[in-house]
């Protein structure tokens, strides 16, 4: 509840206020404690009587809280009639704790944002009545961001439960890119730009020196911003339902523009560059632009003997490519009629995956008609995250709803602002090989 972080404030300040007064009562030379004044004392005595009584309301309070936890209690959400159970707002009988399902605490958070605003204290207020003490508890102790106007900084563990959503939805992390913490906002590491050496040497003979030649991988996290749009009347329910439908929402915002830029970002100041912009230039293979059986094995050989003559560990490889390339490739006969690839539809090629996305386009190259097809091991891939992420929302906003400008309050909406940071590098420039001018088709 809010007063129990209320009364634990309350004696963090007295407890400083006594260690002021120890300090006080210390020789300045020595560093000796030296025997307190008769005020000093009757103040630190004051102080300490204050510091035992805030102890007690506290276990009280903790003790209620509990009490409450056990009870079948309902939960009010305002603006409900307690009468109507399908009412906005109307009384939900306590449920037991069950398993959170992931990203809905970032969902909850949000709506509890959307309806309280940036004053910290409605927001708790609007969590305890949607969900209970413990939900306002956590809102309650969250932290303001101070580059973002209005915007709550969601506590890591949850933030890290959200970015583990967008792994199946963002093709490069569904391929096994590392994610490093990134808590600063900037990483510096080394990289192996050539392997080490060894040879066998006789008795008595010296071993030549052996090493690696090393670069430099540096980060800084790039902000990327979701704007999603809520409607209050679904704001206002204390819904499963309606938590995955925000919590979906907020992924998707997200999710979309990972992929594309991950994939074929370009890079700036304030973008990560994608993988398509980190690949060596030896390992762009450019198609001849054949689609018979032949042509097509021999061009998805280069692409992997590229890769395997870089000597790179090979521990998380696969494709990435556009879902006409997918389905060519699954659609493609021998012969005799017999599928060239089977495990295509078993969504592999040869023995490694393959991720499919949109991102990768089809309308490449002069004639608009050229796809690219990506192989590398992705765990050299990495993607430096702050692990943070931060939530705001207004009802007079405007948004771009597919080049339209859109005004929140004139829709009755609610715009939820999600902030995530986070760069990208690859860890060997040789990992990866990209097929361009791919026209296959079926």
């Amino acid at each position: 509840m809010l007063r129990i972080a209320a009364l634990k404030q309350k004696l963090a300040a007295v407890l400083a206020d006594m260690d002021a007064v120890i300090e006080a009562a210390t020789d300045a030379e020595t560093g000796d404690p030296r025997d307190m004044s008769a005020e000093e004392q009757t103040s630190f005595d004051d102080l300490k009587a204050k510091a035992t009584a805030l102890q007690a309301s506290i276990k009280r309070e903790e003790e209620m809280l509990a009490l409450k936890a056990s009870a079948a209690s309902p939960v009010i959400v305002p603006g409900g009639n307690p009468g109507n159970p399908g009412s906005p707002g109307a009384t939900v009988p306590a449920q037991p704790k069950a398993e959170m399902k992931p990203g809905v605490m970032v969902a909850r958070i949000a709506q509890a944002v959307a309806l309280g605003g940036s004053d910290q204290r409605t927001v708790a207020n609007a969590a305890e009545q949607l969900y209970g003490s413990e939900m306002g508890q956590i809102v309650a102790n969250m932290e303001q961001a101070t580059d973002t106007k209005g915007g709550f900084l969601v506590d890591e563990a949850y933030s890290s439960d959200f970015i583990d959503i967008l792994r199946p939805r963002v093709v490069i992390r569904q391929m096994g890119a590392r994610t490093i913490p990134m808590p600063e906002g900037n990483l510096t590491t080394r990289k192996k730009t050539a392997g080490t050496t060894a040879s066998y040497v006789g008795e008595r003979v010296p071993a030549p020196a052996t090493g690696a030649t090393v670069g430099q991988i540096t980060m800084s996290a790039k902000r990327l911003t979701a704007l999603v749009p809520i409607t209050n009347q679904l704001i206002r329910r204390a819904s499963m339902n309606v938590q995955m439908m925000i919590r979906d929402d907020l992924i998707e915002g997200v999710a979309v523009k990972e992929d594309q830029q991950f994939l074929r970002g370009t890079g700036s100041a304030t973008a990560p560059t994608g993988l398509r912009n980190l690949i060596a230039a030896g390992n762009v293979i450019a198609s001849g632009g054949a689609s018979a059986l032949a042509s097509v094995r021999a061009e998805l050989g280069k692409l992997r003997l590229a890769v395997l003559n870089a000597n790179i560990p090979m521990t998380q490889c696969g494709y990435i490519m556009s879902p006409r390339s997918l389905i060519f490739l699954e659609s493609l006969n021998d012969a005799n009629g017999n599928k060239a690839f089977p495990e295509v539809a078993e969504g592999r090629l040869g023995m490694y995956p393959i991720g499919v996305t949109t991102s990768v386009p089809d309308n490449l190259g002069a004639g608009t008609n050229e796809s690219e097809i990506y192989f590398g091991d992705f765990a050299q891939f990495m993607i430096g995250d702050t692990e943070r992420v931060a939530i705001a929302a207004s009802d007079v906003a405007a948004y771009d709803d597919g080049g339209t400008i859109r005004a929140a309050f004139s829709n009755d909406e609610t715009v939820v602002r999600l902030i995530a940071e986070h760069d990208t590098q690859v860890r060997y420039d040789t990992a990866f090989a990209v097929l361009t001018g791919v026209v296959w088709t079926v």
